[in-house]
């Protein structure tokens, strides 16, 4: 990991103040002898330079912690919401001349030196100092009674804060600068990546860009090059893979998709594209036929070292036996400070085997797909969902389901939180897949303690929970890093066609929230990247010549006008968009977020050929469901809440109800608006008149769909 950034170094400069807190508190053990060994599943090194190792061990209730750091000085560990100071959980602590262990639990509430806590949650098991080393052993409960100083820490991404320093402090104020401070995005409650060492029957498959250079005058490059499996004699399984990323490159990869490419006579169509270096992927330039690599088999973005599937699974190789022969390996290139002169060779290293595992995985993408309807408003706390239609899994699924093993949850800068509800009968199902601290910079795949079953007739609704409050106007659905995406890509077994089920609000109904009836100059014509056929004899390699271009896909609204009413006919939609008015208006804004959730959606059922399942309609909405009750752990700050689990004894219905069927982003959203706008019409939905007061204990209302705010309301059973 570098070094921070001239930004994060003046955000992490506080650090200082951090490790600098009064001695005369906090947690003190006796002199400790040597420490005993014990085994903690998890090493991590926190620097660049291997002087700062933190290991642990998850248990039941709480994490076992150690820290092993090259100094003879004090040491920090935090727990931190953003990856700063304000509002992070810290330990800090240091072994003595006399061999007494100090060890502190404070929290920061800005940049400035932070308070100890009232209540001291953290247990010191030991701990030494050595010629070279400092080494704190202590356990941490997931939740503490503290909500008001405390991180809970859980399955979501926590973003580890920590600082050593050179000398121990000898008292509040003698504490000297840091020598090295930083962060590093964990999950605390799953395996970290570890290769292991292969038996003879594996072997590798290197596939990588052909030194492509890097244009310094777009941002974001998305490169596509096409690749073919090397012969096979019989069924081969991929087992895991890790990616190859150059060493001075790797700020500009962002991630790596590798999909299999599916046509008739697929030779005729790929053999000669093979030869070529590559083409920008999603232009008008890049040939037809690529269009057609559709099937996922491998889904990298930053933060992840790789992937090593369960033993009872492997992704097929090669046509006649369920895979694919070719293969489009697709790169997006950030390169946002647009500098010049960058060559890259990155890619990915697949490990394979035809000692073959019991069953075929493939790759289901679901949430929303890539359009500029995912429209985000400036300065809020929004919510987008993708849809996953129950008409699409009936209909694309084999009779006994498929089971999820893993999952990569995907946005992009804005992205706070995703999660994957999965509906059933119209009764939501225990959420296996979700992060509500979500990190862009640390998405390495969540491996399922449990499989999870998608049976056919089952929906899925990925959310994703979007803060724009630092954004002055609006940010769109596309490819590059500044726009958005809201997807979960799914490694499942059995094998089937299916490969694609998402979703996208339809722009006239998100249109006619801000005033809009008609429209001119359709958004489908704008957007359509090529015909659906692809015509062998068309496409020339000798004459074809790549090009770079910025891809902006919210473009399309600069043609596309409205048409009524009068007074804002022949207006652009870009305008509409862009105008500060538009989403000053609470009620408009309101309406415009019901509709993306709750409103028609246009659905995607495609298969591994590119072509959407027959039968399937491509309409779909918001399921119906009775949502599951949210269970807050012991001592969460949820407990006492309005979001968390319901006060109330017998028959008599709570008084207030839980919102948590939707993220906290959306709750925070729904809060910030209701208070400045009261939505005496969307109260009356939500059922909370009189009439409904005398439901029975253990009955759940189940509200219409059409409000934003109707949730689904329990009684306590």
């Amino acid at each position: 990991m570098g070094r921070p950034s001239s930004m994060l170094s003046w955000v992490w400069s506080v650090w200082v103040v951090l490790c600098g807190v009064g001695v005369g508190m906090g947690v003190w053990a006796e002199p400790a002898e040597d420490l005993p060994s014990i085994p903690l599943q998890h090493r991590v090194v926190l620097d660049q330079e291997g002087a700062y190792y933190l290991l642990w061990t998850p248990r039941e209730k709480d994490v076992v912690f150690e820290v092993q750091v090259a100094t003879l000085g004090y040491v920090g560990l935090g727990f931190s919401p953003n990856g700063g100071m304000k509002g992070a959980d810290i330990l800090l602590g240091w072994v003595d001349l006399q061999g007494q262990i100090y060890l502190h639990d404070r929290h920061g509430e800005g940049n400035w030196r932070p308070p100890v806590d009232d209540t001291q949650d953290v247990e010191v098991l030991g701990g030494y100092q050595n010629d070279t080393h400092t080494v704190l052993r202590f356990s941490r409960p997931w939740y503490t009674c503290d909500d008001k100083h405390d991180l809970p820490l859980s399955e979501n991404t926590i973003r580890i804060i920590w600082c050593y320093g050179l000398e121990d402090p000898r008292d509040a104020e003698s504490v000297r600068i840091h020598h090295q401070r930083g962060t590093k995005s964990l999950y605390l409650k799953e395996p970290r990546f570890s290769l292991p060492t292969f038996s003879d029957d594996v072997t590798t498959w290197d596939i990588r860009s052909s030194n492509i250079s890097i244009p310094g005058d777009i941002s974001t490059l998305y490169w596509c090059k096409l690749f073919k499996f090397p012969p096979l004699t019989h069924k081969t399984h991929m087992i895991g893979y890790e990616p190859i990323i150059e060493a001075r490159n790797m700020q500009y990869v962002h991630h790596m998709l590798l999909y299999g490419c599916h046509l008739e006579d697929a030779p005729t169509h790929y053999e000669k594209w093979l030869q070529v270096d590559g083409s920008q992927c999603y232009s008008s330039n890049m040939p037809t036929s690529w269009r057609y690599c559709k099937a996922p088999l491998i889904t990298w973005a930053i933060g992840s070292e790789g992937e090593v599937f369960p033993d009872h699974v492997g992704f097929p190789l090669g046509e006649d036996h369920g895979g694919a022969d070719y293969f489009m390996l697709e790169i997006h290139y950030d390169n946002p400070s647009l500098k010049q002169g960058i060559v890259d060779g990155s890619g990915l290293r697949l490990y394979h085997t035809q000692k073959l595992r019991q069953y075929d995985a493939a790759v289901l993408t679901v949430g929303h797909y890539v359009t500029p309807e995912l429209i985000i408003p400036p300065g809020q706390h929004w919510e987008t969902i993708g849809l996953c239609s129950d008409d699409c899994t009936r209909q694309g699924l084999p009779e006994g389901g498929v089971k999820v093993f893993q999952a990569v949850l995907h946005t992009h800068l804005l992205g706070s939180d995703i999660s994957l509800k999965h509906i059933r009968e119209g009764r939501e199902l225990p959420t296996k897949i979700k992060d509500m601290n979500y990190d862009f910079n640390y998405q390495q795949s969540r491996v399922l303690k449990e499989e999870m079953t998608i049976l056919p007739g089952d929906a899925l609704i990925t959310q994703c929970g979007y803060d724009s409050t630092a954004k002055i106007k609006p940010v769109f659905g596309g490819f590059s890093s500044a726009e958005e995406m809201c997807f979960v890509f799914l490694s499942y077994y059995p094998r089937v066609d299916l490969t694609d089920c998402t979703s996208r609000p339809q722009l006239l109904k998100l249109l006619n929230t801000l005033g809009v009836n008609e429209l001119y100059y359709g958004l489908d014509h704008i957007l359509n990247f090529g015909p659906k056929t692809v015509n062998k004899e068309s496409e020339k390699v000798e004459e074809y010549n790549p090009s770079f271009k910025k891809i902006y896909l919210n473009r399309a609204f600069d043609r596309l006008f409205v048409k009524s009413p009068e007074a804002i006919r022949n207006t652009s939609v870009s305008t509409i968009l862009d105008n500060d008015a538009t989403w000053r208006n609470k009620t408009q804004l309101t309406s415009f977020q019901e509709e993306v959730i709750y409103g028609t959606h246009t659905a995607k059922c495609e298969m591994k050929n590119g072509h959407n399942l027959q039968g399937v309609s491509n309409i779909t909405k918001y399921p119906e469901f009775v949502a599951i009750q949210q269970v807050s752990p012991p001592c969460s700050p949820l407990q006492n809440s309005s979001r968390g689990v319901l006060q109330g004894q017998g028959d008599r219905k709570p008084e207030a109800y839980t919102i948590d069927s939707l993220s906290p982003r959306f709750q925070v959203f729904i809060e910030s608006v209701t208070s400045q706008d009261p939505l005496t019409a969307h109260n009356t939905s939500m059922g909370v008149e009189s009439e409904n007061q005398g439901a029975g204990a253990g009955q759940a209302t189940l509200c219409s769909t059409v409000s934003m705010v109707c949730l689904f309301i329990y009684s306590l059973q």
